[in-house]
């Protein structure tokens, strides 16, 4: 019998707010997973249910959200089944996750040192002096200057870069298997956005950590993932190593955000093409193909059925009907899959 690899494996996932106009079906039956020492990608529009897949990850979903039905095995226990005591074992210890806004994320009445110091103190076996000590060794780590005087730094005395790498540090503290990492750029300049890329980066090589990527940055994706899910409406539409989802796309969700993103290679001379129309209402979501009201290939089949996933090549699949052996051929379809990888390329 084959080793599983992955560390973390999410099986039909169904996560709901439950508002008083009705049901809000934010993630609707999504199967995503990571392998050991892996950097993963999960990408798509605001909406699209890349950080409530986090916080259900974390069980940190607020009232009224809910994970309704799936499972979450983080090295074949599910995460779903513990009691909130054992969650707090796992998060910042096995699991460690860097929210989108540091400013919010921090205390901001306690110095940054302390902060990093209580998850020390309560997943390893430190003393108050070691965890100080160690606290001020990972502020260094993640590039802080004169980190001693800096941990007795309240957050409003650190810039905003710095803040983020403090909650970097923070989050890397107790050496944890699996970095959920949302949105960690976001409200930066693009100077310290690169910079924190970087970081991360050269920190899950450097500690062997598995590391979940959540971003609507596609340059940001491909220059640390190894593998991506494009999310869209609460599904993954398509899932496949980097390179195969940029030079070969297959959904035209994939090819829809791909084009509009700026290119270096083309510059000037390359249009950008936005997306037309909006995200679909998850109080009564689609039928058929979420993005088919959006879709310039939608056919009939598209608003009436959700489509399955289809291979398109080793670990690479997408939920598209155009890509069924008896859909009917599209040369528009593929003339925009090549024209992206060649642009891409």
């Amino acid at each position: 019998m084959a080793e599983n690899k992955n560390i973390l494996e999410i099986r039909n996932l169904h996560t709901s707010f439950f508002t008083h106009l009705g049901e809000v079906k934010a993630i609707r039956g999504i199967d995503i997973h990571i392998e050991s020492g892996e950097t993963l990608g999960i990408v798509g529009e605001s909406g699209s249910g890349k950080s409530v897949t986090s916080l259900s990850i974390m069980r940190l979903l607020l009232h009224p959200g809910r994970v309704v039905d799936g499972e979450i095995l983080f090295k074949g226990e599910d995460l779903l089944k513990k009691t909130e005591h054992e969650m707090t074992k796992i998060r910042g210890n096995n699991i460690a996750m860097i929210f989108q806004d540091p400013m919010t994320s921090l205390n901001p009445v306690l110095r940054v040192g302390f902060q990093i110091e209580e998850a020390l103190l309560q997943h390893q076996r430190l003393s108050k002096k070691e965890a100080a000590e160690k606290a001020v060794e990972m502020l260094e780590m993640v590039g802080i200057p004169d980190a001693k005087r800096r941990a007795a730094c309240y957050p409003h005395e650190f810039s905003g870069g710095m803040r983020q790498r403090a909650m970097i540090a923070m989050a890397l503290s107790c050496r944890p298997e699996l970095l959920i990492a949302d949105e960690p750029t976001t409200a930066l300049d693009v100077t310290i956005q690169a910079q924190i890329i970087r970081l991360i980066k050269e920190l899950g090589q450097n500690t062997g950590t598995s590391t979940i990527l959540i971003t609507h940055d596609l340059g940001v994706v491909a220059d640390i993932c190894t593998r991506i899910d494009v999310m869209y409406a609460g599904l993954v539409m398509e899932e496949g190593k980097t390179d195969d989802v940029f030079f070969n796309p297959a959904h035209p969700y994939t090819m829809g955000l791909l084009r509009s993103i700026p290119n270096v290679a083309t510059g000037a001379r390359h249009r950008l093409i936005p997306i037309p129309g909006t995200p679909p209402d998850l109080l009564n979501p689609p039928q058929g193909c979420p993005f088919s009201p959006r879709c310039s290939f939608s056919m009939n089949i598209c608003t009436s059925h959700r489509p399955g996933y289809y291979q398109v090549g080793e670990g690479h699949k997408a939920a598209c009907w155009l890509l069924d052996k008896h859909a009917p051929c599209c040369d528009r379809y593929n003339a925009m899959k090549g024209g992206i990888s060649s642009v891409e390329r």
